[in-house]
């Protein structure tokens, strides 16, 4: 398995396909601060983009992709002066099933598919406090790039179709989606150092992180990892600390965490099952060091966040 995918494992997440907007200019449209991750895929047309608190705007044309992952407030408009008609809440009364949504006008029109992903993870997560609050991904000569026009044919085809199960191949490419975005974020973002990108890319701190990831139960040591990479321990330890941003230990630590939190939310598993498979020899070390990272043992964790879903979903 490798770093990506594991950690990916640990982002819970629901992903929805919110509505198809076709417009006519001039047009604007605010879409308000939002909980959850939202995106917008361009699929006939161009417009401008306003990121709230951003002071330059940024075009947009057919097969272009943004994500905002922190749910930042934004403007979509046929010019970067338009003054939006409406304000639309993504992740408020959200429908069953996709929506279309027209706003005729005398110019030109722009389609385009509105959707957002509910992560379920505290934040600090490792993946997540990289994100950036924009990730643009740029279509080629109006068309978008080939993975991502595929899956928008067949969205395309599945939004209003009222086919058997229409609404479940939605939601999966939607989901599809998500992850497609994160694969090309990390492959295309530049390497720095204290990123945790960079390692992934590097031979030997990448192999051991990989380790560290598939077998979170063992007893590591940085000296036991730095001898799997076939390094010493003292170059390791400095080589890991400068491309990850955290000594080695405490990095593992805090994923011993987050795949700790993923099994309190989606299994049935006793505390002292999950300390063991995380690498705690007892719960009560275990439950220890998970209060001072998260601000509440396992146990109450676990009943806080399962009541606040309920409440949610009622």
């Amino acid at each position: 398995m490798d770093v990506l995918t594991s950690v990916l494992e640990t982002l819970r997440f629901h992903s929805t396909l919110y509505c198809r907007v076709e417009i006519g200019a001039p047009w604007g449209l605010y879409f308000a601060p939002t909980r959850v991750a939202t995106f917008h895929v361009i699929d006939r047309g161009s417009c401008w983009l306003r990121l709230d608190g951003a002071t330059p705007v940024l075009p947009l044309a057919g097969g272009d992709l943004v994500v905002f992952p922190h749910g930042a407030g934004h403007q979509l408009g046929d010019t970067p002066e338009t003054l939006p008609i409406t304000t639309i809440q993504l992740d408020k009364d959200i429908p069953s099933e996709p929506e279309v949504r027209c706003y005729p006008n005398t110019g030109g029109t722009t389609r385009f598919l509105c959707g957002l992903f509910d992560i379920t993870q505290p934040a600090g997560h490792t993946l997540l406090a990289l994100l950036p609050p924009l990730i643009h991904i740029k279509g080629e000569d109006g068309q978008s790039v080939p993975w991502l026009e595929a899956m928008l044919k067949f969205l395309a085809s599945e939004v209003g179709s009222g086919r058997l199960g229409s609404d479940t191949l939605v939601r999966r490419l939607t989901d599809m989606l998500f992850v497609q975005v994160i694969r090309a974020w990390v492959e295309t973002s530049p390497v720095q150092e204290g990123n945790w990108l960079a390692a992934l890319r590097d031979p030997q701190i990448g192999a051991a992180l990989a380790l560290m990831h598939r077998y979170p139960e063992r007893s590591w040591t940085v000296a036991t990892l730095a001898g799997t990479v076939s390094m010493s321990r003292s170059a390791f330890a400095a080589r890991f600390s400068y491309l990850v941003g955290d000594p080695p230990l405490q990095y593992l630590r805090r994923w011993r965490i987050q795949k700790a939190i993923e099994m309190l939310l989606h299994t049935e598993h006793r505390i002292a099952e999950i300390a063991s498979s995380v690498g705690y020899e007892s719960e009560v070390s275990f439950s220890q060091v998970f209060k001072r990272q998260i601000g509440h043992a396992p146990q109450e964790y676990r009943r806080r966040v399962v009541a606040a879903q309920r409440s949610l979903s009622g």
